[in-house]
């Protein structure tokens, strides 16, 4: 009777420690499955980041660079008195700087429209780049300035930013140039917006000296330029000059 009764203890003790092990290993399995899901889940995410960043932050890195290019050149080389001096150079020199203009406008419109696509890792990088996009809208509508030149009011940028974009929503992007002068000579409601822009642009080509608002642009751009490509992977130092007044 006794040894029934050690080994119906010793079964018991048995089963009790190998339910034990059993719900352990169990939540242990469970953990480790939670874990690894987390981890999958945040690597999705950063996939989906660098994929985001590279659909949007690199287009507008690139048209921002052009924008400021152009307005180094006006201010500091001369670029707009030295091709006002043939008609058909004349031309090109008006539309190309209205083009890099609303070709920036373009991007940052497909970007406020889809901010959640510019999540770069982190609250203060998101609100630094808000700050940077501001800065330069701000230089644009700036009234304080001598006078209008360049002067562009902010539901004008929006709406010519609206202009320039294409209508594939899955994959948003802006015209190139040839569509955009053709768009300037045969939609007059379309070249209707760049009218008072391209009034400015020649009127800046009389000017000497330096703009305040075309240099004040052209660093507010740097800045962007800078945050959006740190490692100088697009854009070397040596491509990266800065206007003085």
């Amino acid at each position: 009777m006794r040894t029934e009764l050690i080994v119906a203890f010793l079964s018991g003790l048995v089963a009790l420690v190998s339910v034990t092990y059993s719900a352990q290993a169990n939540r242990k399995s469970a953990l480790l499955k939670n874990e690894l899901e987390r981890q999958a889940a945040e690597t999705l995410r950063d996939l989906e980041r660098q994929d985001a960043m590279g659909r949007y932050r690199d287009p507008l890195l690139w048209a921002a660079f052009d924008l400021q290019s152009r307005l180094y050149n006006i201010a500091g080389q001369g670029f707009l008195r030295v091709h006002f001096v043939q008609p058909h150079e004349q031309l090109y020199a008006v539309r190309s700087t209205l083009y890099v203009l609303a070709e920036y406008l373009g991007w940052v419109e497909i970007l406020r429209r889809r901010i959640y696509f510019l999540d770069l890792g982190n609250r203060e990088a998101n609100r630094h780049i808000v700050t940077l996009l501001a800065r330069i809208s701000n230089v644009l509508n700036d009234d304080t300035y001598a006078d209008t030149h360049l002067q562009l009011f902010r539901s004008d940028q929006r709406g010519i930013g609206e202009l320039v974009i294409t209508d594939d929503r899955d994959a948003a992007s802006c015209i190139g140039y040839a569509e955009f002068c053709s768009q300037l000579e045969s939609d007059r409601r379309f070249a209707a917006w760049f009218t008072r822009l391209s009034d400015s642009v020649a009127q800046l080509a009389s000017l000497e000296g330096r703009h305040p608002r075309v240099v004040d642009l052209q660093v507010a751009l740097m800045d962007l330029i800078d945050f959006l490509d740190p490692e100088q992977e697009r854009f070397p130092q040596q491509r990266r000059f800065r206007l003085q007044h």
